[in-house]
């Protein structure tokens, strides 16, 4: 071959060679393989929750990775770890069907035993031409190298089982057991009706039209929130009216699951004769129609009392610990306490919102102005509000019923110490109030009677704004839960 003939260094044998030893590293595999899980899995949940249509507040990418991170390694672990098991099983038994069988039929040449087919004898050779069956003695030194490398293979070997089977382990005992010890209300397979809460009697209430993207998350963390406060202490009111989605479908799923769990409920779905919607939504048409629309979500505690709270939601998506955080707002000790909602550009729903003094509020952090407030929003405290609703909130539900259905548990027999402002509709009808909060009759959704002079304001924020005049309670606060 002349001199001058040219070979490329990255000839094919060489390049494999290369990429052999590169691929052998130690726990280079292992980490490509982590890499492709983790990418599949976040596709996987990208694609069920929706990558652009979630809120990111909410879902953190730093921890949305971690934990598909966690669940990665896991999978990852258990595949290398059964992985490698196979392969020396494999090898095992191969080795093991080899040392059974014939020796080499040729050495150096020479035939061992005929290939004859009427012969299955061995040909005696001479003795000179006989090959010599011995080797030369291995060296000592040769040996203990040998047994040294070995017993390093096998220690790196099981070094690998160990590591993958120590964190398939972990992971898999994790998934099992990842709710906290004290937590008897989910994994309890015959959960009590009675609940691990309290006991007290919560009226839960919603309306929904045109939710089906938030009602699969709303319904797992009601189910959840009932397992633990008990089927027999609450009732499910909700009412859905004039949806053109899947809403109605997703309800009665819902109250089929309610029935099936003994939990009393009236879901009420095409609703819409009940409450007619009007042509013009706009201002006061559309505050009107909502009122109704929450009234009529309310008419089972209305008709029976029985309950000592109402829990009315929005369409949000919130958690279960964050509905029973809600509920336990200052032990229990308040007479309305409202979450926080967020949107994309801070808290949600400010128009209904007013701080301790009655002032606006801020969709920014720290959302109050006065410094009070802001020092207990710092702490993660509940803070003494004028009026709120934001997403998800809770009241006593005394000044909701009947006067004879009431517990009066919080309502004063003493008589009013102010009067009503001028433009409330009680300080012109006398049916409307009493001689005091507990004999005053019941308040509901209402809303502005522009012809008194009252200013266009939401059903949520008259429905607070009530409580604090005819009826005259201190409303407990408003507690910042991520909702």
């Amino acid at each position: 071959m002349p001199s001058s003939y040219w070979r490329p260094w990255w000839n094919g044998p060489h390049v494999v060679r290369v990429v052999i030893r590169i691929l052998r590293l130690p726990f280079l595999l292992p980490f490509i393989s982590f890499l492709v899980i983790t990418d599949v899995l976040e596709g996987r949940w990208c694609a069920k929750f929706g990558r652009k249509d979630i809120w990111q507040p909410a879902f953190p990418l730093s921890f949305r990775l971690w934990s598909i991170a966690l669940l990665a390694a896991t999978i990852n672990a258990g595949i290398w770890l059964c992985w490698m098991l196979v392969w020396e099983a494999v090898v095992w038994c191969l080795k093991r069907r080899n040392s059974r069988g014939w020796r080499s039929p040729r050495q150096n040449g020479n035939p061992r035993y005929s290939d004859d087919e009427g012969e299955g004898q061995y040909i005696l050779l001479p003795d000179g031409e006989r090959p010599s069956m011995s080797s030369p003695p291995m060296s000592p030194t040769r040996r203990s190298r040998i047994r040294r490398a070995w017993n390093m293979q096998d220690i790196w070997w099981w070094a690998q089982v160990v590591l993958y089977a120590s964190i398939a382990l972990v992971g898999v005992w994790e998934t099992k057991h990842y709710e906290h010890p004290n937590d008897r209300a989910l994994s309890d397979r015959h959960p009590s009706p009675e609940g691990c809460g309290k006991g007290e009697k919560i009226f839960i209430a919603a309306s929904f039209f045109n939710n089906q993207d938030v009602l699969p998350y709303w319904t797992s963390t009601l189910l959840a929130v009932i397992t633990y406060l008990g089927p027999a202490n609450v009732f499910v009111s909700i009412v859905e009216s004039h949806s053109s989605d899947n809403t109605p479908a997703l309800l009665t799923t819902l109250a089929d699951t309610l029935a099936a769990r003994g939990v009393p409920h009236q879901v009420l779905v095409h609703d819409d004769a009940a409450v007619p919607k009007p042509d013009d939504l706009s201002f006061n048409n559309r505050i009107e129609f909502l009122a109704r629309t929450r009234n009529r979500a309310l008419e089972p505690l209305v008709r029976t009392g029985g309950y000592a709270r109402v829990l009315f939601s929005n369409d949000v998506l919130v958690e279960p610990e964050s509905v029973l955080e809600l509920l336990d707002t200052h032990d229990g000790e308040y007479d309305m306490a409202c979450a926080m909602d967020f949107g994309h550009f801070g808290a949600y729903d400010a128009w209904v919102l007013r701080d301790r003094l009655g002032h606006l509020t801020s969709s920014i952090w720290p959302y109050f102005i006065d410094a009070p407030s802001i020092d207990l929003m710092r702490k993660d405290a509940p803070v003494p509000v004028f009026s709120c609703w934001n997403g998800m909130v809770v009241f006593d539900a005394d000044p909701l019923l009947p006067i004879h259905l009431r517990s009066n548990r919080t309502l004063s027999r003493d008589p009013l110490p102010s009067p009503l402002p001028p433009t409330h509709p009680a300080a012109h009808d006398a049916s409307l109030r009493g001689p005091s909060p507990a004999l005053t009759p019941p308040i509901a959704f209402r809303w502005a009677q522009r012809e008194l002079g009252e200013c266009f304001s939401s059903e949520s924020f008259l429905l607070p704004y009530d409580l604090r005049t005819p009826v005259m309670i201190n409303l407990g606060g408003l507690h910042l839960t991520r909702t």
